[in-house]
């Protein structure tokens, strides 16, 4: 077998091991397998050399595999996620049942996440895009709950909604540059095609859902507190950056300057950061915090995308920084959601606390971007990245790279306050079992050592007393803003009106929307229904009348089975309808 044929492995083992699973009676040897379906995608992206491709011209419209720098840094942080949260989850799951009903999921979420790195072309960037996303529906209604079901439902309209999106799109973007579906050669034709606007729109929106763009985002704090944990590391850490590497292979950044598109995008990075950090900080759920600081994250990298259609020059350098940035936030982010599930059981011995409140420090002062940590080296190759763009763009990444650690500290301080975990030892009680504390520990270690990586990685990024100031003072602003907030708070009762449920913008549609609409068509229905009764009136002896009655009653019948679900379709459908015809 040729070195370009093990590019299959990556995507095909998971699926194959998936099946397997759907199989009764199955060993419990086989079952513990299951979470290194993600070695060999670990292994590829350590030693192939990127500019490896297997062209595979009987699937689909003839497509092609391959791995290229951006892949391999992707593929090293979404297979080091999966392996990890699947070695935790065979500890977390104590039910062998439940156990595989999870795996299977998983593994097929797993698929269609490699397949989708390692995809070069439209048509099967899209099919495993799909498929990793109609499979994460499984691992978010997993647990069952009332919760878990409307989350489930909330996830799934937007995941439907997105890929129509962005069908249209890869569609569109075929047949305006000639029929090309290869990344490499649709990009540059794209840039100078008549309908790029439409194309934009739609893959922007498509896969900004995705990606947790502010307007798009609510399916995120919703879905990731009822998923299981080692779920939403994979989810908020790996799947939620497919989005982000949707725009890069289709989006012509570097190409040329687009700067109505530009401004668009980086003023919704902007408001991500901001909105999701004021939002999160009202939360009451640990995993939710997490949610909305992953909606915050992606925006400063949604930024980078805005950034790079503003100032194509500076788009090399700005991948670079986008790459690094994703790195560290999928091991810090997953490392955290893994750590909720540390916390939540009370520790069997001191040595546990302490490690527990160790390794979460770690990680919380990595993702604020404390110096000499991953996050900071992460934040300053991003305005390295902008040497040669204007003084006033380097100015703005200065401004929202600050706002974003004090933010992030908000949030973090919130997060501990709500995790830390208890000073009572159960003597009794031995703790977490021992994958969930190997696969915990690895992460943090990962996050630990990644500033290394970075400093290798990227040589001309060098380290300075005032780069560690500028790390500094922010975190250091963040922290005295929640002992004030603290001091100011700690004998008062929060009044409700502060009390924003997850989901913020969907209870508008639940509370507002839904009541508006369903009014709206009660009225509409109850007007038709009078109106078919004076014409009935009118035509007395009419054979159409039985034929008119019947219609009213489907009708009613229809309606009467309308849920949020139904309603939401509706309106995103007359939404459509308006844009198109304007």
């Amino acid at each position: 077998m040729s070195l370009d044929a093990f590019l299959l492995l990556a995507p095909l083992l998971p699926i194959f091991f998936a099946l397997a699973l759907m199989w009764r009676n199955i060993p419990e040897l086989t079952l513990s397998f299951a979470p290194w379906m993600a070695l060999p995608g670990l292994i590829m992206a350590l030693t192939m050399t990127p500019g490896t491709t297997l062209e595979l011209p009987w699937i689909l419209l003839g497509s092609s595999l391959g791995i290229d720098e951006t892949g391999r840094v992707y593929l090293l942080f979404t297979s080091l996620l999966w392996l990890l949260a699947g070695v935790y989850a065979t500890g977390y799951i104590q039910s062998r049942i439940a156990r595989v009903r999870f795996f299977i999921w998983y593994l097929f979420a797993m698929t269609g996440n490699f397949g989708l790195i390692l995809a070069q072309d439209l048509a099967l960037y899209y099919t495993f895009f799909a498929m990793m996303s109609f499979a994460s529906f499984g691992l978010v209604v997993f647990e069952g709950t009332p919760e878990s079901l409307r989350a489930g439902r909330i996830y799934i309209i937007l995941v439907v909604i997105g890929e129509a999106l962005l069908f249209a799109g890869f569609v569109l973007a075929a047949w305006t540059t000639g029929g090309q579906i290869e990344f490499v050669n649709l990009r540059p034709l794209l840039a100078e095609s008549v309908m790029q606007d439409w194309v934009f729109g739609l893959v922007l929106l498509g896969f900004g859902i995705k990606a947790g763009v502010i307007g798009l985002h609510f399916w995120l704090p919703l879905a990731h507190p009822v998923a299981p944990t080692p779920a939403s590391a994979v989810l908020s850490g790996a799947m939620i950056a497919a989005g982000l590497l949707g725009w890069i292979r289709v989006l012509p950044l570097g190409q040329a300057i687009f700067s109505g598109w530009g401004e668009a995008i980086i003023m919704a990075g902007m408001a991500s950061v901001i909105y999701a950090s004021l939002i999160g900080c009202l939360q009451h759920n640990a995993k939710t915090v997490l949610a909305y600081s992953s909606i915050a994250k992606m925006g400063i990298m949604t930024s980078g995308v805005g950034l790079g259609m503003l100032v194509p020059e500076s788009w090399p350098l700005m991948l670079t920084a986008i790459l690094i940035f994703a790195l560290h936030h999928a091991l810090a982010k997953g490392g955290l959601f893994l750590g909720v599930g540390m916390a939540v059981v009370a520790p069997g011995s001191k040595l546990q606390r302490r490690l527990i409140i160790a390794g979460l420090s770690i990680l919380v002062l990595a993702l604020a971007g404390a110096p000499l940590s991953s996050g900071m080296f992460a934040k300053q190759l991003f305005k390295f990245s902008l040497t040669s763009a204007p003084q006033a763009l380097l100015d703005w990444a200065g401004v929202l790279l600050t706002v974003s650690s004090v933010t992030t500290t908000l949030l973090m301080v919130r997060f501990l306050y709500l995790v830390w975990p208890q000073r009572e030892i159960m003597v009794n009680n031995t703790g977490r079992p021992l994958a969930m504390w190997w696969s915990w520990l690895s992460l943090i270690a990962g996050v630990i050592f990644l500033p290394v990586y970075i400093l290798l990685y990227e040589g001309n990024l060098q380290w300075s007393p005032k780069m560690l100031f500028d790390a500094l003072w922010p975190i250091v602003s963040g922290g005295l803003i929640s002992i004030l907030v603290w001091l100011t708070l700690r004998h008062r009762t929060m009044n409700k009106r502060f009390n924003i449920p997850p989901g913020d913008i969907v209870v508008i549609f639940e509370n507002v929307i839904y009541p508006l609409l369903t009014t709206s068509l009660s009225f509409i229905y109850v007007t038709f229904s009078n109106l078919m009764s004076s014409l009935n009136t009118m035509a007395t002896g009419w054979r159409g009348k039985e034929f008119l009655s019947a219609v009213a009653d489907s009708c009613e019948n229809q309606l009467a089975r309308w849920n949020l679900a139904m309603t939401l379709l509706l309106a995103t459908g007359l939404l459509v309808v308006f844009l198109l015809i304007i």
